[in-house]
């Protein structure tokens, strides 16, 4: 690092904040020679700046200004004016970079979950639900006659039996680990006939130390446990985060209990970081490892433009000295 300290601005919410235990991560950037400094998305941003890197958890915002919400639509777009008018600042992470049941009718969404060969059971998420606690809600529709029980607009994915256990894989740019979680139970299909739709809360579900009715399986079941290949979880990681391209990312991994078949059923920006050791000093890392590609790459650009110019300057003054002199 260079001895101008370089400054970090960031909008997180409070709870956040408060969940992250914030304050560590100021004395780490104090330590690392890093300012970091709150950024009030309502008040005028170029009199807050500069800022190095604008650190954001705006997904909630983000999704708002989607829907039409006017506050959020005024706050978005002060903030990609402001980045538009500083392309030398490093955004973690980028705005641009984050099968749908709209129908009230029962027998078109059934038509929809055909073609995209979804079957029975299958999870209904809430589509608008970003950092929410709505983002939590969902539910397992076993059969037709609880399509009702969908709650429009949402998202319909398939089931997969994997031995209640979700391996939820925590990436900070080139790092990343695993924390293993309680989930739901395998379901076969004696369940779709005997079960009705399965209201739940996957935060309460997967939380560390969960004991739910629904997570508990059978010694038969037990016996098909996978443990997770580290080779394949990291190349799920890279595959992501190049498709993605964010620098903060969660993906939730389960491995199907008779395949062996690797799943991503969700992908989180900007997670809670749960059990990930060490996460302000990767996340400080990665932020100074950004911070000198760009400082390298400006100089290098420099350099180049400087090399130009003096053969532009060299190749004038040579044919000056062509030119015979006026006698």
């Amino acid at each position: 690092m260079d001895k101008e300290k370089s400054i970090i601005g960031y909008w997180i919410s409070e709870k956040k904040q408060q969940k992250l235990n914030w304050k560590e991560f100021k004395n780490i950037c104090e330590q690392k020679g890093f300012v970091l400094k709150k950024i009030n998305l309502d008040g005028n941003l170029d009199s807050q700046g500069p800022f190095h890197v604008f650190l954001h958890k705006l997904t909630d915002t983000l999704a708002l200004a989607e829907r039409g919400d006017q506050n959020a639509k005024r706050i978005v777009t002060k903030a990609q004016e402001y980045l538009y008018q500083h392309p030398e600042m490093i955004l973690i992470d980028p705005f641009e970079n984050t099968i749908q049941l709209k129908s009230e009718n029962a027998d078109e969404n059934l038509k929809s979950l055909r073609s995209a060969d979804i079957r029975f059971p299958f999870i209904s998420k809430p589509l608008f639900a970003h950092g929410s606690s709505d983002a939590h809600k969902m539910m397992i529709i076993f059969n037709e006659k609880d399509l009702m029980d969908c709650q429009l607009p949402c998202v319909a994915q398939d089931f997969i039996n994997h031995n209640a256990v979700l391996h939820k894989v925590f990436i900070v740019g080139k790092y990343f680990h695993v924390v293993e979680r309680p989930s739901l139970r395998n379901f076969y299909p004696i369940d779709c006939e005997q079960l009705s739709t399965l209201f739940f809360s996957s935060h309460d579900i997967s939380k560390s130390g969960s004991k739910s009715q629904w997570s508990v399986i059978s010694k038969e079941d037990k016996a098909l446990r996978i443990e997770p290949n580290h080779e394949i979880i990291q190349y799920i990681v890279a595959k992501v985060t190049k498709i993605f391209g964010l620098t903060l990312l969660g993906i939730d991994v389960v491995i199907e209990n008779h395949t062996g078949k690797y799943a991503i059923i969700d992908v989180n920006v900007f997670p809670g970081y749960d059990g990930y050791p060490h996460f302000f000093t990767h996340l400080i890392d990665t932020i100074t490892n950004f911070i000198t590609e760009r400082r390298v790459n400006h100089n290098l650009d420099c350099s180049i433009l400087k090399k130009c110019n003096e053969e532009l300057d060299s190749g004038f003054e040579s044919d000056d000295k062509k030119k015979k002199p006026i006698k």
